[in-house]
């Protein structure tokens, strides 16, 4: 019997309590929710083939219902031989008796492990943030728990890390996550790398590794012998979206409560899919508000690194780097390593073919190095288990966010105001250029190791041609460019729009906010909490062209002295920002 189902719409994370399943579920005659009821009226087993055109002949004789890429696992050293673990149903099973395929049916260890969770969660179990943090065995926390788990984790933490929501699930569950940084509100230039799991609610082993990196890092960051957190936390914005799928999770089924799966239902680069989920709307905003570098969204069903393409066979114009990005994860999770797939990775469309992932889109529409990690064989393991699985992937996070420095990375600046520019930075032979982040002007190309000319070009100034650039994998090679205004372009508005800086900072009890503005108009500035709330609305005028001067002498808008810590000021002018941060010391 099915103990648990559904939470309601909007949890408090802070009470770690999902409600009673909202009415909009569609239920049988038992109460079960119908996905549910049909993810489970199946039951694993292994099929071997000889080669990949006979799995094909067997599925354009049999179209299995939940046939998916991660089920297909090459045999090592099999010649070509596969394995294919999937769940059949009682009417495929013999639909497979009567064509003569073979099949051995296995334990289901995922249905174990759901019936697991959903025991512990109808017994209550650990309700808040604090209580799940101090538990130490593995367990799987409810929607509202992970929500509170990540505030907590803010509220203990405040100078280092801040929850964010980026949107609602079809039936209204939060999409939270946590952004871990020593410059949180991203005042300054550093490589932003994106961390998401579980688009298929049958596989959540990554949300629960995304939620013991958010506790690995936050609470070693600054301890004697965790120096590689420090550098981490310091040189990097690390942005951790643990559950993009809530509705499939807490009901127990792959797709979302649409029926859609989540990771065939991207736009591009293959535009098969023109209506895209809630869930993926949102997550393609928040990306696209970012400038991020490095992402992975977090699977289960195998155990390997996947990266582009999916959608076909030509090799990406990166495929080097992607390469050796998937190797830092693999190279230092042994069983990974020395699983199914040579070295713990695999090109997706050698796998098998896939349209609507999200990894191809990032690469494609954002520009980011994106990978697929299947962090367990078995779809949903034991809770117990879970230990063991975070001390196999712990080094395999550190390395992998430490690459998104590897390669060329610097600022790209105007000679004559020294201001970060708008520009592009493309590489010779290659085919993918990126872009710098127009607020600091700091871009990341990852590279192999070898030899490289670099093109630098920005509207209104020189296009700048550096030959004979070389990279060492492994180590960040640093190239700064101030590039020249090009005298025969017509005149230009200066690339960077806003700037805001404070002096004295740390201050005590005043500091003076210096606001560049290179056209007057209406601007506004606001200072913000660590958790992005509003604590004074400092200013709101026409200011002309120029640099203006504006004092915010540590108090609140009720009046009342602000506490010591860490703030933000916020510039607002014609839909663009720029923000500094704040210490203030009482």
């Amino acid at each position: 019997m099915v103990l648990f189902a559904a939470g309601l719409a909007g949890a408090d994370p802070g009470t770690g309590v999902d409600p009673a399943p909202p009415d909009a579920i569609p239920v049988d005659g038992l109460g079960l929710p119908l996905w549910q009821k049909a993810a489970w009226e199946d039951f694993p087993v292994r099929i071997e083939l000889p080669d990949r055109p006979a799995l094909d002949r067997l599925l354009a004789r049999i179209p299995l219902a939940s046939f998916a890429r991660e089920q297909i696992r090459p045999v090592p050293g099999g010649g070509g031989r596969l394995v294919l673990e999937i769940r059949i149903t009682s009417a495929e099973a013999a639909a497979l008796e009567k064509a003569g395929v073979a099949f051995f049916r296995v334990e289901d260890r995922a249905l174990a492990g759901r019936r697991e969770v959903e025991a512990a969660w109808a017994r209550s179990g650990l309700k808040s943030g604090a209580e799940l943090l101090a538990a130490t065995t593995g367990y799987y926390p409810t929607h509202a728990q992970v929500g509170a788990i990540l505030a907590q984790l803010a509220a203990d933490h405040p100078d280092i890390c801040r929850t964010f929501s980026w949107g609602q699930s079809v039936q209204g569950r939060q999409l939270w996550g946590l952004v871990i940084s020593a410059d949180v509100m991203n005042s300054t230039a550093e490589p932003e790398v994106r961390l998401s799991s579980t688009m298929h609610g049958d596989e959540p082993p990554g949300m629960v590794m995304l939620l013991d990196l958010a506790e690995h890092l936050v609470t070693n960051y600054g301890a004697a012998g965790y120096e590689d957190v420090t550098g981490l936390v310091d040189g990097y914005e690390i942005h951790l979206m643990p559950l993009h799928n809530p509705d499939g999770y807490v009901g127990g089924f792959r797709t979302n409560v649409n029926g859609r799966d989540l990771n065939r239902n991207f736009p591009a680069p293959a535009p098969v899919h023109p209506v895209q989920e809630i869930e993926n709307v949102h997550f393609m905003n928040y990306a696209l508000s970012r400038h991020f570098v490095i992402g992975e969204n977090g699977h289960a069903g195998a155990l390997v690194v996947n990266y582009p393409w999916d959608y076909q066979f030509a090799l990406a114009p990166d495929d080097a780097a992607f390469i050796r990005l998937s190797l830092e994860y693999s190279t230092t999770n042994t069983p990974m390593y020395n699983g199914f797939f040579s070295q713990g990775i695999t090109n997706g469309a050698a796998w098998y073919i896939a349209n609507g992932t999200l990894q191809d889109w990032a690469y494609v529409v954002t520009g980011s190095l994106d990978v697929t990690i299947e962090y367990s064989n078995i779809k949903w393991p034991a809770a117990a288990g879970l230990d063991q699985l975070w001390d196999d992937n712990r080094d395999s996070f550190m390395h992998f966010i430490k690459s998104a420095r590897y390669g060329v990375n610097g600022v790209v600046t105007a000679a004559d105001t020294g201001q970060p520019l708008s520009a592009t930075v493309t590489v010779a032979g290659n085919a993918r250029s990126v872009q710098t982040d127009p607020a600091h002007g700091d871009y990341y190309k990852l590279l192999d190791t070898g030899t490289y000319d670099l093109t630098f070009a920005a509207d209104g100034y020189e296009t700048e041609l550096v030959t004979g650039v070389s990279t060492v994998w492994g180590t960040p090679t640093v190239l700064d460019v101030a590039l020249t205004p090009d005298a025969s372009a017509a005149p230009r508005l200066p690339a960077v729009l806003l700037r805001i800086t404070a002096t004295p900072n740390p201050f005590n009890p005043r500091t003076t906010l210096h606001l560049t503005l290179p056209e007057g108009g209406a601007a506004a500035v606001t200072i913000h909490d660590m958790q992005g709330g509003v604590v004074r609305r400092l200013y709101d005028g026409t200011p002309t062209a120029g640099t203006i001067a504006v004092d915010w002498d540590g108090r609140a808008d009720d009046g009342a002295a602000a506490p010591s810590g860490i703030y933000f000021a916020r510039l607002v002018r014609n839909g663009q920002a720029a923000a500094t941060k704040l210490t203030l010391l009482r």
